[in-house]
C-alpha cells in the first residue's frame, strides 16, 4: 500500500486552517461580529450531532482568544479564551455534580486570568455555594477537594461574607476578576473574556438548560462573551418539566425563553457545505479513487448526489461513510478474490451509494438484502414485509410524481411508512431518487430487453461486498448477512442436491416423467438461474417442451438458513421467443388447479408456496409467477440424501402442475 494512503478519515474537529467544506466564509463572518460586539453577549451555534459546531468554535478561538504551548492567551489575541466542554465534566456524574463541575471550572478559568491568590478563589468558590444557600456546598468539596463549609464559617465569622451571598454580590465579584484580568494586560488590553462552551447538545436537555439559566444568572457581565454549541431543539426538550409539550398555544413559552438568554442563534449552514472537494480528496486519501477517477467529474457529480440524498452534508455522517468504504476497499484487497477486485473496479459508485443506504436508511438496505431486484418489487415482496396498500385517490396522486410513479416506487413508499418511521417516509423521495440512479446506471451497463438491466444480480453481489459494515437493525423481520460461502452452498445445490456435475448445464432425473433442469448461468454468483424441461408429454415436441425458469438462492434471513426457489411460466421456449404462448382464456379452472397442485408440490417442506397469474395484452402472452422459501438447518442438511430427494421431488410436481397446461398453448399474438 502507498505510504500516502490513509485507512480513515479521523472524526475530530476541522483544523483552524482547514477549509474543505467551504467554512470559512461563516468562520469570518462571525470572527468580525465579535470583534466588533457589545458585551454581554450570548451565541448559540445551532445544528445537528456532526454539523461542524466544535470545528467553526476551534475557528473563532483561534482568530479571537489563541493561547501559545503553555495556554497563555497571544499577544494578538483580543479575547481571553475559556473552553468548556460539558459532556466531559457530565460524564461519571449526576446532574448536580456537572454543573458545580462547569460552574467551578469558568470561576477557576477566570480566576488564572486574574493571577488571584488561591485563597481568594476559594473565596469566591464560598460566595458561589452561599448562593443556594451553602446546600451545593458539599458537592463543592467533592469535585474541588476544597471544604468551603469550613471558610464559609471563617469568612461568614469574619464579616467578609454574609451568610447567604445573593447572585448580585456574585457578579460583582466575578466581574471584579474579569476587571483585574484585562487590566493585567495593558497597554494591549483584551477586550474581555470569549467563552466557548461545547457539546451543550450531548447531555441531558433538563441539565443543558439549566446550565443555560446559570450562565444568564451569574455570568450575564460587561466583557463577557459565550459561544454555546446548543440546539433549539435541545431547549425545547430540556423545557418540558417546565411547560409541557410544546404546542401552538404555548410555543411562545419556548421561544421567549431561548430569546432570553440566546441574542444571536447561528444555524449551521450544512446545506451549503462545498462537500464535492471534500469527497473525492478524501476518497483519493484512502485510496477508494485512483488518481485518474478523483478528477473524473462526472463520477464525482454522481457520488455527491448520492450523499446529497442519503448521508447529507454532515461532516461527521460523511467522514463515517468514508470509513466504511475504506474498511470494504481493504477486505477486498486482503482477500485477492478476482471476481470481487473486477466488480469492485467497475461498480465504485453504485458500491458508495449502497454504502449510503446502509448508513442513513438502514431499513431500506435491509429490505434490499430481502429482495435485491427492487424493480421488480411486487405482491411477494410486499407480503414479506406486510406493507399496507394505498388507497386509490392516492396512488392517483403518486402517479403524477416521477419519485413514485412506478408501482416499485410506490411498495418503496409503504415500506418507508410501515413503522411510521416520519424521518423515512420524509425522506422516501431521496431514496426513490438513489434507487432510480444505481437502476439506470446497471441499464446502461447491462441492458436487457426490458430497459432495467440485471439490476437484482449487481446489487445483489455489491451489498455482499458492503455487508460487512451492515448493523442488523430487525432480525424478526428483514434478512441479513451470516458469514456463510455463497458459492459453496451453489455448488453443493448443483452438484449433490440437484445432481449436476458442474460446470455441465443438465440435470436429468428419472421421477416418474423425465425432467431437466438447464443452466443459464455461465458463471456461478450467489443465484443459479435455470430452466426446468419436460419431455416425453404427448403432443409436445422435444424442441416444445418448455416449461419455466427458476432461480436457486440460499440465504440467511437472521434466523435461519432457506432456500429461495423461484421462476415464472410463460409456455413458450424463452421470454424472447414469442412464437407460442400459453391462453388460459376459458380455462381458469385448469390454471387453479395447475396453482394447486403446484403448491402440494412442496408441502412435504411443511412451508407454503405463492403463485399467482397474469392475463397477458395479446393472445398467447399469459404467465403464471411462483415462489417458496424452503427451509434447511445448515450445509449438510443442504447437500443430504432427504433434503435432495424431496426437493426433486417437489420440482417434478412443479413440471407435472405446469405440463398440464401446455395443451393450451396457441400461437402467440405479436
Amino acid at each position: 500500500m502507498a505510504n500516502d494512503i490513509k485507512s480513515n478519515v479521523v472524526d475530530q474537529p476541522a483544523e483552524a486552517n482547514g477549509d474543505k467544506l467551504g467554512m470559512n466564509a461563516y468562520a469570518a463572518a462571525l470572527t468580525e461580529f465579535i470583534s466588533n460586539a457589545q458585551s454581554p453577549l450570548t451565541i448559540a451555534l445551532q445544528g445537528e450531532w456532526g454539523s461542524g459546531k466544535t470545528s467553526l468554535m476551534k475557528a473563532l478561538e483561534t482568530k479571537l482568544a489563541c493561547t501559545d504551548e503553555k495556554g497563555k492567551p497571544t499577544k494578538d489575541a483580543p479575547f481571553f479564551g475559556v473552553w468548556i466542554n460539558t459532556w466531559q465534566y457530565a460524564l461519571m456524574s449526576n446532574p448536580d455534580e456537572a454543573i458545580v463541575k462547569i460552574l467551578a471550572s469558568i470561576i477557576g478559568n477566570v480566576s488564572t486570568f486574574a493571577k488571584t491568590s488561591k485563597e481568594d478563589r476559594v473565596r469566591l468558590l464560598c460566595k458561589l455555594a452561599r448562593v443556594g444557600g451553602g446546600v451545593v456546598s458539599d458537592l463543592f468539596k467533592k469535585v474541588s477537594g476544597v471544604d468551603l463549609e469550613k471558610g464559609i464559617k471563617t469568612w461568614v465569622d469574619s464579616g467578609d461574607i454574609p451568610p447567604q451571598s445573593s447572585v448580585e454580590d456574585l457578579k460583582e465579584e466575578l466581574a471584579d476578576r474579569v476587571k483585574k484580568a484585562i487590566d493585567a494586560t495593558a497597554p494591549d488590553k483584551k477586550r474581555g473574556f470569549l467563552f466557548f462552551i461545547d457539546d451543550l447538545d450531548r447531555i441531558d436537555p433538563p441539565v443543558a438548560v439549566q446550565i443555560l439559566e446559570l450562565l444568564k444568572n451569574i455570568f450575564d457581565l460587561e466583557n463577557c462573551i459565550f459561544v454555546l454549541a446548543i440546539d433549539y431543539g435541545v431547549v425545547v426538550k430540556g423545557l418540558k418539566p417546565k411547560f409541557g409539550e410544546m404546542k401552538a398555544d404555548n410555543e411562545r413559552e419556548f421561544r421567549s425563553f431561548f430569546d432570553k438568554i440566546i441574542q444571536l442563534p447561528f444555524a449551521m449552514p450544512v446545506n451549503s457545505y462545498e462537500i464535492d472537494g471534500f469527497l473525492m480528496e478524501s476518497l483519493a486519501n484512502i485510496g477508494y479513487l485512483d488518481a485518474t477517477e478523483a478528477q473524473d467529474k462526472t463520477l464525482c457529480a454522481a457520488l455527491t448526489d448520492y450523499a446529497i440524498d442519503s448521508v447529507g452534508t454532515n461532516p461527521r455522517s460523511l467522514k463515517r461513510l468514508i470509513n466504511y468504504l475504506s474498511l470494504i476497499r481493504l477486505l477486498i484487497g486482503v482477500t485477492k478474490d478476482k471476481q470481487d477486485d473486477a466488480d469492485f473496479a467497475a461498480w465504485k459508485d453504485v458500491l458508495f451509494a449502497l454504502v449510503s443506504l446502509q448508513i442513513q436508511y438502514p431499513k431500506i438496505y435491509d429490505a434490499l438484502l430481502v429482495e435485491p431486484d427492487f424493480p421488480n418489487w411486487g405482491e411477494t415482496f410486499e407480503q414479506k414485509m406486510r406493507l399496507e396498500a394505498l388507497k386509490d385517490d392516492e396512488k392517483e396522486k403518486l402517479k403524477k410524481m416521477k419519485e413514485f410513479d412506478e408501482a416499485w416506487e410506490q411498495i418503496l413508499l409503504r415500506l418507508c411508512r410501515r413503522d411510521k418511521d416520519a424521518f423515512l417516509e420524509a425522506h422516501a423521495p431521496n431514496i426513490s431518487r438513489i434507487l432510480n440512479r444505481i437502476k439506470a446506471r446497471i441499464a446502461a451497463v447491462n441492458p436487457v430487453e426490458d430497459g432495467r438491466g440485471d439490476v437484482g444480480e449487481t446489487v445483489e453481489w455489491l451489498m455482499r461486498l458492503s455487508a460487512v459494515t451492515n448493523v442488523k437493525s430487525e432480525p424478526s423481520q428483514i434478512a441479513a448477512p451470516i458469514d456463510f460461502n455463497h458459492s459453496e452452498y451453489l455448488h453443493g445445490l448443483c452438484e449433490w442436491t440437484l445432481g449436476m456435475t458442474w460446470p455441465a448445464d443438465c440435470w436429468q432425473a428419472d421421477l416418474g416423467e423425465h425432467l431437466s433442469i438447464t443452466s443459464v448461468n455461465k458463471q456461478l454468483k450467489k443465484r443459479l438461474k435455470c430452466t426446468l424441461w419436460r419431455s416425453g408429454i404427448d403432443g409436445i415436441t422435444d424442441n416444445d417442451n418448455f416449461l419455466c425458469w427458476l432461480k436457486f438462492e440460499p440465504f440467511h434471513d437472521g434466523e435461519s438458513f432457506q432456500l429461495k426457489i423461484w421462476g415464472e411460466f410463460y409456455g413458450r421456449t424463452s421470454e424472447n421467443d414469442a412464437s407460442m404462448g400459453v391462453d388460459f382464456g376459458s380455462h381458469m379452472d385448469d390454471v387453479i388447479a395447475a396453482e394447486n397442485a403446484y403448491r402440494a408440490a412442496w408441502r412435504s417442506f411443511g412451508t407454503d408456496a405463492n403463485i399467482g397469474h397474469n392475463v397477458g395484452e395479446g393472445i398467447g402472452w399469459d404467465d403464471i409467477w411462483w415462489n417458496v422459501f424452503v427451509p434447511f438447518k445448515d450445509y449438510d442438511e443442504l447437500v443430504s440424501d432427504d433434503f435432495s430427494q424431496k426437493l426433486r421431488k417437489a420440482l417434478s410436481g412443479v413440471a407435472n402442475a405446469f405440463a398440464s397446461l401446455l395443451k393450451y398453448r396457441v400461437p402467440a399474438n405479436q
